[in-house]
């Protein structure tokens, strides 16, 4: 009889495991086998210590909802992490589905590369999801270490040609904006490129490097170089982007107003003139929407400090 029941119990503890299989394995992958992956990365120097109303820096490894999955990314990316690993659990059943919809969705990854520190955008972004709810993310970044050597030394070295102490913020912002116009020429025939739907790819115009070695870029480029100067000078600041423009954010004066450089360089004569404006320079939302709705047109649930 003592036979019989122990064999019971050892058939019933099968039935059990077999069963639960599922819950059982991503219980151990998650707490045993996944555990050293789920942690914070140490971040690199550019990583700025800065949360927004759309993405917030988080510790959470075990996201139960989509803003938790966009905190992760922005938290990987801002800290110029080389990846990221969480796990998505069964109290949030849609999880690996949101992961998917998110990495497809270009518009939405944009967004949040807008928030990230220059230095620290991604170009690509590469997925891998496994069926015990594993998902690893993996970034290509827009800036190499030597473009990035590069740039912060010529940053420095003009921050310390144009910028004094006894400026105001805006002043300080004034002379880099003015400078940058004055340095270049809005590239016509890569910006073209897009416009007509060729195969595009990313040039240094498309960043910072272009303004400040080639004297060439689009818009992409004018908003990645102002941003590097905001953030020497300490002022809160981001990047917005409509459908088909970008340009910064920045908080002065206790408010959130838009700098649009490339709009402030508009092409003469095929681009052999070069012209220097201030129509949007530091102005409110309501001043953008005034001068123009074609191109500033930008999501407000996603900026909100720009409401």
């Amino acid at each position: 009889m003592k036979k019989f029941l122990t064999t019971v119990f050892l058939l019933g503890i099968l039935f059990l495991l077999y069963t639960y299989r599922n819950p059982i394995i991503r219980f151990v992958m998650i707490h045993f086998i996944y555990q050293d992956s789920l942690e914070i990365q140490p971040s690199n120097s550019f990583m700025r210590q800065q949360d927004w109303m759309y993405v917030q820096k988080t510790d959470q490894f075990y996201p139960n909802n989509q803003q938790d999955i966009l905190n992760l990314f922005y938290t990987a990316l801002d800290g110029g992490w080389s990846e990221v690993t969480f796990y998505c659990e069964e109290k949030y059943p849609n999880c690996m589905e949101d992961v998917k919809t998110l990495t497809k969705n270009s518009t939405t990854l944009s967004n949040i590369n807008n928030f990230v520190v220059t230095y620290n955008a991604y170009n690509r972004i590469y997925v891998d999801i496994n069926s015990f709810g594993r998902v690893n993310i993996q970034f290509e970044r827009l800036y190499t270490e030597e473009q990035k050597k590069q740039i912060a030394l010529k940053v420095s070295e003009l921050y310390d040609e144009l910028i004094t102490d006894t400026m105001s913020d805006r002043e300080k912002i004034k002379v880099v904006h003015d400078y940058i116009i004055e340095h270049t020429v809005y590239d016509q025939e890569h910006a073209a490129k897009y416009t007509n739907n060729e195969e595009f790819t990313i040039s240094t115009s498309n960043t910072a490097y272009g303004p400040l070695f080639t004297g060439k870029a689009v818009c992409g480029g004018y908003t990645d170089a102002m941003a590097l100067f905001l953030d020497k000078m300490g002022i809160p600041n981001y990047k917005i982007s409509s459908q088909k423009h970008i340009w910064n954010l920045v908080y002065v004066g206790g408010e959130w107003k838009h700098l649009d450089l490339t709009w402030d360089d508009p092409v003469v004569n095929n681009g052999t003139i070069n012209t220097l404006q201030h129509n949007f320079f530091l102005i409110s939302t309501e001043e953008l929407e005034k001068e123009d709705l074609t191109e500033h047109t930008f999501d407000k649930t996603i900026y909100q400090e720009a409401k």
